[in-house]
């Protein structure tokens, strides 16, 4: 183990030991201190793990998947909040026209893009939203995993607060623009590295999903013969997901660990 990460990595298996995700979302309004340990209770307890840094130097496609189930906490002076991640994209660098990078195309906003795997690459979308991606592959190839929707673990209350949402409300944190509003990620934040950051950390609680689906991606129609791609992954039994009409197709996690 180095720099206090583990040295194998939670892909899309059970980890040994480690608690399964309950049946029921805790994303139901009960007192947060009894649904769900806290994270340094967790971490003490060894039920949660960070991952190793080749986890994200894997092509962009296989990270996609494998950020599917894991747990994304950020921490500010106001509280902490987590969430499952449940629906991500992934975006193939310089072949792929619905990527930033497409053509070889380098700015000042997509630069954390060409740095290593895990790397956060945030940007304005819209002028409104902020978008958080990670970085995937070898420094140099820019590919980057979008990170759509999340089920609420915990600090709902604070993410209620700060998306100005009751907390049943099921826009909290679906929507790229929605979740990072409510865990409060800024554009600051664009170009630091995930493993060695005090504020925002992804972990492996050991779940994994059951199944997983797949379709094309949304808002990229603009992306001509790429906009076809099956590129979009989401957790098939949780209704923490973006709304489509367009029809998914499954994947067997065994098939595709």
């Amino acid at each position: 183990m180095e720099h206090g990460l583990p040295d194998r990595l939670l892909l899309c298996q059970q980890g040994e030991g480690l608690p399964t995700r309950p049946k029921a979302p805790l994303y139901s309004g009960q007192d947060e201190k009894e649904s769900v340990l806290s994270l340094a209770e967790m971490m003490e307890e060894k039920s949660l793990q960070t991952l190793a840094p080749a986890f994200f130097l894997q092509d962009v496609w296989t990270v996609a998947r494998a950020l599917l189930g894991k747990i994304l906490v950020t921490r500010h002076p106001a509280g902490e909040t987590a969430v499952r991640i449940t629906e991500v994209e992934a975006y193939a660098g310089t072949s792929d026209r619905a990527c930033h990078a497409y053509g070889g195309r380098r700015t000042r906003r997509n630069e954390p893009m060409y740095r290593v795997g895990g790397t956060l690459y945030i940007y304005l979308n819209y002028g409104l939203h902020h978008l958080l991606n990670i970085v995937t592959g070898p420094e140099g190839d820019p590919c980057a995993v979008l990170i759509r929707a999340g089920e609420p673990l915990w600090g709902q209350a604070l993410m209620a607060e700060r998306r100005g949402l009751s907390l049943e409300d099921p826009r909290l944190t679906v929507g790229p623009g929605n979740l990072t509003r409510a865990l409060a990620i800024p554009l600051a934040w664009s170009g630091q590295h995930l493993l060695f950051h005090p504020q925002l950390q992804i972990f492996s609680d050991g779940y994994a999903p059951p199944f997983i689906q797949h379709g094309p991606r949304i808002g990229v129609d603009y992306a001509g013969p790429d906009a076809r791609h099956p590129w979009r992954y989401w957790i098939g039994d949780t209704p923490f997901v973006s709304n489509s009409r367009k029809k998914p197709n499954t994947i067997s996690c065994e098939t595709h660990s």
